[in-house]
């Protein structure tokens, strides 16, 4: 007893010389040793723990690029482990194909998955104010209400190589096998929150073909051969050393067609399209991320890029002149403040560095399609060839692209009205638009579905017979109205303007 009360004493008396150094030790000492000890203490933990962790965050560093093995996961988790979760969200996306709502687990929930003998534990921590990082591997514990939202899977360290070398590649694997069984085509545009840009989509799924567009037949398939080689061209693009994408330049007055032809792309080569709106976007590097975050397989669509254009290239010339120039030449007039003259904003050199520059060659099997009202207004560097492939003209409704529309509308291909439309339509400018309008069944004429199923239902007999006559008059009906409207169209154009007239 008295050998245990001496031990005491001179430990006691060991830790009053130890506290009595200690104070009297430099503070930069303190500061070092604490250091040490905050450093020393988890490694030592880590040591005796058995369990390692792998993050898979949301975003990469910055919120630059979503993390595509967040989706994958994500995928994988719902698939296979939400029948052990206690704790489920559901979500009606705008994805859903039908009334069954997305199932997926909850922020906290955590569930069990087993792969060859190996135990896995997954959580789904959710946001916090901590700045976002790349996927990383972590064996140092952490308060999970200081990490982002993220995916964090636990398992033992003897199973380390069998989760990294198998067990994430099959959820790869297993996530790329639902998106190809459930792929469906998808329309994005970009909105902007918070001074950061991201894309939302909608399904996307365009009634637009090629068989319906108002154009003239060789141009339209010189177009489709067009896309098909550059759809089977990965081996060119790479043998050349350019990168695997295409811009289009699609110009006309406005009714010609140019988004329906945007739909037709669409369809025949089975892309996503991204709706790029530029007056959203803040500035150079909002739109390097927004182009950084698209697939491959794309069509990336700036629409009216002769209305935007001018805006940008008020931007790269600087406010008062540019300004008088576009005011001259009866354009949109941007009017810029000194503050935002040379910096937070949108360029044109900006964009067009990844249409044909550097940023270009950041993804693969993409698409540029520009549309404009009036090519003449665009800037040279943006029109001239290397950087808009091929120019296609969307021009005003002629004869052969009428035959097209009579064909799709009322299903006919010759009419004794015919001769008289080819000869108004060579004198008189109109879009597709109005004449498919003029060539659309309207109020009780809209049976024409309901008459062709019946039609196919019928062999013959008195009954059919009426349903066809029907038909035919109602063509008539159609075709007489055109040929009213490009009448009096063409006596419009005729006819001189009051102010005109007055002066002669």
């Amino acid at each position: 007893m008295a050998l245990s009360v001496e031990k005491w004493v001179g430990f006691g008396s060991a830790m009053a010389g130890f506290g009595l150094l200690w104070s009297r030790m430099p503070e930069h000492v303190h500061d070092e040793a604490r250091y040490i000890i905050s450093s020393l203490v988890p490694m030592l933990i880590s040591y005796f723990n058995p369990y390692e962790q792998i993050s898979i965050f949301e975003y990469g560093e910055e919120r630059f690029r979503r993390n595509k093995m967040f989706d994958a996961v994500s995928t994988y988790l719902r698939s296979t482990c939400l029948d052990a979760a206690s704790k489920l969200k559901a979500e009606l996306g705008n994805r859903s194909r039908d009334d069954d709502p997305l199932i997926s687990l909850d922020e906290n929930q955590e569930v069990v998955d087993n792969f060859d003998g190996a135990r896995i534990w997954w959580r789904l921590i959710p946001k916090s104010a901590k700045q976002r990082g790349p996927t990383v591997i972590s064996f140092l514990p952490g308060d999970s209400n200081e990490q982002p939202r993220c995916y964090r899977l636990a398992f033992h360290k003897r199973h380390r190589k069998l989760v990294l070398d198998s067990y994430l590649p099959s959820v790869v694997r297993q996530w790329r096998e639902v998106l190809t069984a459930n792929r469906q085509r998808l329309l994005f545009t970009n909105y902007s929150r918070e001074g950061k840009s991201y894309w939302i989509d909608v399904p996307y799924n365009p009634p637009a073909t090629f068989n319906m567009i108002a154009m003239d037949h060789d141009k339209k398939a010189e177009i489709i051969e067009d896309l098909t080689a550059f759809r089977e061209a990965k081996e060119y693009h790479s043998k050349v050393g350019k990168a695997w994408k295409r811009g289009y330049l699609l110009h006309g007055p406005p009714g010609t067609g140019k988004s329906t032809m945007i739909g037709a792309m669409a369809n025949l080569l089975g892309y996503d399209v991204y709706d790029l709106d530029l007056t959203s976007i803040k500035d150079n590097a909002e739109l390097r991320k927004l182009f950084l975050d698209t697939t491959d397989r794309s069509i990336i669509v700036i629409e009216d890029i002769d209305a935007i254009e001018v805006e940008l290239t008020t931007n790269r010339k600087g406010g008062k002149e540019a300004s008088e120039e576009n005011n001259n030449n009866h354009q949109l007039v941007i009017e810029l403040s000194d503050k935002n003259k040379d910096c937070g904003k949108v360029t044109l050199s900006g964009l067009l560095g990844f249409v044909d520059g550097l940023w270009s060659a950041c993804g693969s099997e993409r698409i540029f399609v520009f549309t404009t009202n009036h090519v003449d207004r665009l800037d040279p560097a943006l029109t001239r060839r290397g950087r808009m492939d091929r120019h296609i003209e969307m021009s005003y409704c002629r004869f052969d692209a009428f035959k097209m529309l009579a064909k799709s509308y009322l299903d006919i291909t010759e009419h004794s009205l015919f001769g008289e439309i080819g000869q108004l339509l060579n004198e008189v400018d109109t879009t597709p638009a109005d004449v498919a309008d003029n060539l659309m069944l309207r109020g009780s004429k809209r049976n024409c579905g309901e008459i062709d199923r019946l039609l196919d239902e019928m062999n013959g007999g008195p009954v059919d017979l009426m349903l066809r006559v029907k038909r035919r008059r109602e063509a008539d009906d159609c075709l007489a109205g055109l040929v009213e409207n490009l009448k009096k169209a063409k006596m419009k154009s005729a006819t001189p303007p009051m102010e005109d007239a007055k002066e002669e």
